[in-house]
C-alpha cells in the first residue's frame, strides 16, 4: 500500500519576500536582489539595481516578462526569463501621475495605479494610456487602501483592504464587487487567487461567487506569506521559505 507522506524543506538562505510563477519557478527577494529558483529550488539567475532602492513590487504573472516596480524612485523593470533587463521606465518624468502600484498586462502593456488623481491606467509600451478608470472613489463609492494589483484572464483585480477585491474590465470598468474583510495581501495565478487575510487565507476561483477557505495547516495558523502552486506549498518562517509537498513512500 502506498502512503502519501507531507515533507517539509526549509531553504537555507534568508528571504525577505517570494513568489512563485505559473511555471512553478520561485523568485525571491532578499535585500535589493532578485534570484529566480528552479522548481527544485536551486538557484538559476541573479538580478540587482542598487541605485533604484527597495523592490516594492514583485510581479511574476508573465513568467516571460517579469516586472519589478520600485515606488521610492517610481522605477518599473521589466526583465526577460533569465533576469535580463530589458526595460527600465522612470514613471516620475512620464507624467503619469503619480506611481503607487504597477501590474504588468497583455500585449506588451501595464497598469498602474496613480495615487495622484485615484485612477487605474492602462499604458502601452510607448507610454501612452490606452484606458483609465475615472476617480476611483467616486466610482466606487468609497475611498480604498489598495495591497494588490493584477491583470489575469483580461479582467484587472484590485485588491482593497478597506472592502475586498474590485474587479475592472480592459477599459476601466467596474465590472465585479467582491466583499472580503481584512485582506492582507493577494497572489495570483491562472487557476485563481490567493487572499491573506486578518481572519486566514482564502482561494477564489476566478468566476466563482465568493471566495473559500484555503485548506492547508500551516496556513490557516499563520498570517506569513504563502502560496501554492504544482502540488507544492510555500510559506516563510522566520525569513526562511519552507516548502511543503506530498511525497508516496
Amino acid at each position: 500500500m502506498c502512503l502519501l507522506q507531507l515533507v517539509t524543506i526549509s531553504w537555507s538562505q534568508d528571504v525577505d519576500y517570494f513568489k512563485v510563477d505559473d511555471l512553478g519557478y520561485v523568485y525571491t527577494l532578499s535585500q535589493a536582489s532578485l534570484v529566480k529558483h528552479s522548481p527544485e529550488g536551486d538557484t538559476l539567475f541573479v538580478y540587482s539595481r542598487m541605485d533604484l532602492g527597495m523592490p516594492s513590487q514583485l510581479d511574476v504573472s508573465n513568467p516571460l516578462r517579469p516586472l519589478i516596480f520600485f515606488k521610492q524612485t517610481g522605477t518599473m523593470v521589466l526583465l526577460d526569463n533569465t533576469l535580463s533587463e530589458q526595460r527600465v521606465v522612470r514613471l516620475f518624468e512620464t507624467g503619469a501621475g503619480l506611481p503607487e502600484w504597477v501590474a504588468s498586462g497583455v500585449n506588451q502593456e501595464f497598469w498602474m495605479f496613480d495615487a495622484l488623481n485615484k485612477e487605474l491606467l492602462r499604458i502601452d509600451e510607448r507610454m501612452s494610456v490606452k484606458a483609465n478608470s475615472g476617480y476611483l472613489p467616486n466610482l466606487l463609492g468609497r475611498e480604498l487602501l489598495i495591497v494588490g494589483l493584477a491583470e489575469r484572464h483580461e479582467q484587472v483585480i484590485l485588491a482593497d483592504s478597506n472592502y475586498g477585491l474590485w474587479i475592472f474590465d480592459r477599459f476601466g470598468g467596474i465590472a465585479k464587487r467582491i466583499p472580503i474583510k481584512g485582506v492582507i495581501e493577494m497572489r495570483t495565478h491562472a487557476s485563481g487567487i490567493f487572499l491573506r487575510t486578518e481572519s486566514g487565507p482564502l482561494w477564489y476561483n476566478y468566476g466563482a461567487i465568493e471566495p473559500g477557505s484555503f485548506q492547508n495547516p500551516k496556513a490557516a495558523a499563520s498570517k506569513q506569506l504563502f502560496d501554492a502552486q504544482n502540488g507544492k506549498y510555500f510559506y516563510l518562517e522566520a525569513k526562511k521559505l519552507q516548502v511543503q509537498y506530498e511525497n508516496a513512500d
